[in-house]
């Protein structure tokens, strides 16, 4: 995969208006994204920034729960897919660094040649799990550390967003968790990801004792958090919604289907939850227009007559 000169010139950009927006305190909302086309979603919908979510990818990609098994090249590629359907800036879950620290410096150069405007990286042992598993241990806070140095070495643009997640929490307690994320910070870090908090006390504690900016892993309305704007007034930097996508997509998909099971009928206009996209809304979200653009202008007329019968070639289906 090679990096057009176009596109590395965008993908700086957009790490540049990332660290401003962190630099300002501007909280940065990111919903998750499993693939490329759910990304063009987050985009039109408005956001301004995406969440490549490593859970949505393993399951996407896999059909497997995030549990270590996802390898860097098949993130990295989905990255990739990502970045270049999009034009807001992307943060990619980049795990444990596939290894070492210098396994985490080739991620680290991977991840920035993909187009990732930031990335976090996390301090559990390998194989790793989903934050919101049991059974998580976490590696030495020196051997985490020198990982965040290695990474600030290893990136070529200084805007890319260094974000470490620490899941020592459940490990090792609150303050243990605090020492580590300062810790990090001291190394490098430009936010810190303090997982899974179990209260709204956890979230103020996070927030008092960690010295650097912090990002918040979905709006947590069990402790009473229920808005994006209430994640602002709190005082964290970035919020990503990991699920935001893949979750109501994969279960309106089962819903669809087991419909269809149930009753022998497809319709484009379903009764029920379960709406659909207009032909010509999806083409748009495709950029299908575009295409159409393009033949118009590159292909012989004698090919658009062939295709379309006609010399004008339609913008839509």
């Amino acid at each position: 995969m090679s990096l057009s000169g176009k596109n590395r010139s965008r993908y700086r950009r957009f790490r540049a208006e990332l660290r401003e927006k962190l630099q300002r305190r501007e909280l940065i909302v990111a919903p998750g994204a499993h693939g490329p086309f759910y990304a063009r979603l987050v985009e039109a919908a408005g956001f301004d920034c995406v969440y490549m979510t490593g859970y949505g990818t393993a399951a996407n990609i896999l059909g497997m729960p995030d549990v270590g098994l996802i390898t860097m090249s098949e993130m990295v590629s989905n990255v990739w897919n990502i970045c270049r359907v999009v034009d807001i800036p992307v943060i990619a879950d980049m795990d444990t660094g596939y290894g070492n620290a210098i396994n985490a410096m080739r991620a680290v150069g991977e991840y920035e040649r993909a187009g990732a405007a930031g990335f976090h990286i996390e301090d559990q042992v390998a194989p790793k799990k989903c934050g919101f598993m049991r059974g998580k241990m976490v590696v030495p806070t020196e051997e985490m550390a020198g990982k965040i140095r290695a990474c600030v070495e290893a990136r070529g643009d200084e805007n890319m967003l260094i974000i470490a997640r620490t899941d020592a929490r459940a490990v090792e307690g609150n303050e243990a968790m605090w020492d580590r994320a300062n810790a990090y910070v001291e190394a490098g870090a430009d936010v810190i990801f303090p997982e899974r908090p179990e209260s709204l006390e956890d979230i103020e504690g996070d927030l008092k004792h960690i010295r650097a900016p912090l990002l918040c892993n979905g709006i947590r309305p069990q402790y009473g958090v229920e808005s994006i704007e209430e994640v602002d007034e709190l005082g964290f930097a970035i919020l990503i919604m990991p699920g935001a996508t893949w979750d109501p997509a994969f279960k309106a998909a089962y819903d669809f289907l087991a419909k269809i099971r149930r009753t022998g009928r497809y319709s484009d206009r379903l009764e029920g939850p379960v709406k659909f996209f207009s032909r010509a809304e999806f083409g748009d979200l495709v950029r299908l227009p575009r295409i159409r653009t393009y033949e118009e202008r590159f292909l012989p007329e004698t090919e658009i007559i062939d295709r379309y019968k006609s010399r004008k070639v339609p913008r839509q289906f």
